[in-house]
């Protein structure tokens, strides 16, 4: 693995290496008049520069976090607000700041990731080639599992100049990178919704190419020479049995789809081709009809961004809540800590709030965000919110009572302790 140099990474990899590297002098003050629910709550919303926040909750929950999502401020033109003081020189381009921003906090994240946990990270064009080569360095080539590709708002910028000819094409995706912290770490198979589905079953081979003798055995007269069946001999016989008592009793009567769904939707068939040919010898066995398929890592059905707004909120363009109740779903743990230290404006945490009240899960969240001031002519600002994180903390309180509105479930943990960095 050929590794990523840049400017001021030998200064930065000594600090995150040294002995020293955990040592704070900063402190959580509790903020219990901003909060909700302080006495009951599990949750964490804390304000302050996410470096010296993440060093602070080592102490409490070093190899305790089952999952960490994180939309980290992308390297455009925009000054850099973590500013690690690892730039030294004008000749020190953002590309360095951003770098050298980035890997320590991945550091830490990793010390705060259970040996079965896992980190989303969304991204864009701009440092994908480089990020995934830092995560590499950090988490271990191994442990990169999936780049998901989401999709994100078409900007009209083109259409102007579209006659003249056109330089790039508008970026119509972003990503998020998937990486483990150990071979622990196994995703829970989700399902999408199909475009469109016929509602009919079909047939398909029976036979597939993994090597096992043991799964060779005679059905309907064929057995193959290389490959395996797809079931155990004791359900494809079973399988068989079905298929011919339905064609002998129903065939005329009904179609196999309502056959199948008149016995619970769960029987299995196995047919054989007449003069079946090939490896399978023409044994074919009958898929379902569904409105949904396993999820690969195209999720291009899923917007990156979140345009209309659930909560009347002065924020742009939240992270969208369906994209990290997915994420949350492919962990597939109902009771764990998740955090994200780069929390904006708090679309992790209304997607956890959401999913728990969905399926009864009872997962925890920690913010970290810093107090960002919002530019005066913003209309954040003309509202009456100084910062990033009192818009954060004011979409938690909105959604959480929302949620609870919506659904009458009135035992959810919709609140949140504040804690400020000192």
């Amino acid at each position: 693995m050929v590794e990523l140099i840049w400017d001021g990474k030998k200064e930065m990899l000594k600090m995150v290496n040294s002995k020293d590297f955990l040592t704070t002098n900063k402190k959580l003050i509790p903020c219990s008049e901003e909060s909700k629910n302080w006495d009951t709550t599990n949750n964490l919303y804390i304000e302050g520069d996410n470096l010296e926040v993440l060093k602070i909750l080592i102490k409490e929950y070093k190899n305790k976090i089952k999952m960490i999502y994180i939309d980290p401020p992308y390297n455009t033109e925009k000054k850099l607000i973590y500013n690690d003081k690892f730039r030294k020189t004008k000749k020190e381009c953002r590309h360095s700041g951003w770098l050298n921003m980035m890997y320590p906090r991945l550091k830490l994240a990793k010390d705060l990731l259970s040996d079965d946990g896992v980190i989303f990270i969304s991204i864009d064009d701009n440092e994908i080639d480089n990020i995934r080569k830092v995560c590499d360095e950090v988490f271990g080539r191994s442990n990169f599992r999936n780049t998901i590709l989401t999709r994100r708002r078409i900007k009209s910028l083109n259409s102007q100049f579209a006659e003249n000819g056109l330089k790039s094409l508008n970026v119509g995706f972003e990503y998020v990178l998937v990486y483990a912290k150990s071979p622990d770490f196994v995703m829970k198979s989700i399902r999408m919704k199909k475009v469109n589905s016929s509602g009919k079953g079909r047939w398909d081979v029976f036979w597939s190419n993994a090597d096992r003798p043991t799964m060779r055995y005679d059905i309907l007269g064929f057995t193959p020479e290389s490959g395996q069946w797809r079931y155990s001999k004791e359900k494809a016989i079973i399988a068989v049995a079905n298929y011919q008592k339905y064609c002998n009793e129903f065939a005329d009567k009904m179609t196999l789809e309502e056959y199948w769904e008149e016995n619970g939707c769960c029987l299995q068939f196995i047919r054989r081709i007449p003069n079946g040919t090939g490896k399978n010898g023409g044994v074919q066995h009958w898929v379902p009809p569904s409105d949904t398929a396993l999820r690969t890592s195209n999720w291009t059905d899923i917007e990156v961004s979140q345009i209309q707004k659930e909560i009347d909120l002065p924020f742009d363009n939240p992270k969208s809540k369906e994209l990290i109740i997915e994420l949350v779903k492919l962990v597939g743990e109902k009771e764990c800590i998740i955090i994200d230290f780069f929390a904006g404006s708090a679309t992790t945490a209304h997607a956890v709030m959401k999913l728990n009240a969905e399926d009864g899960g009872n997962r925890k969240f920690i913010m970290v965000q810093l107090p960002e001031e919002t530019a005066e002519n913003s209309e954040a600002y003309k509202s009456g919110y100084k910062t990033i994180a009192e818009i954060g903390k004011e979409r938690i309180r909105r959604a959480g009572d929302k949620i609870v509105a919506e659904t009458g479930k009135t035992d959810l943990d919709i609140g949140f302790k504040v804690f400020k960095l000192e």
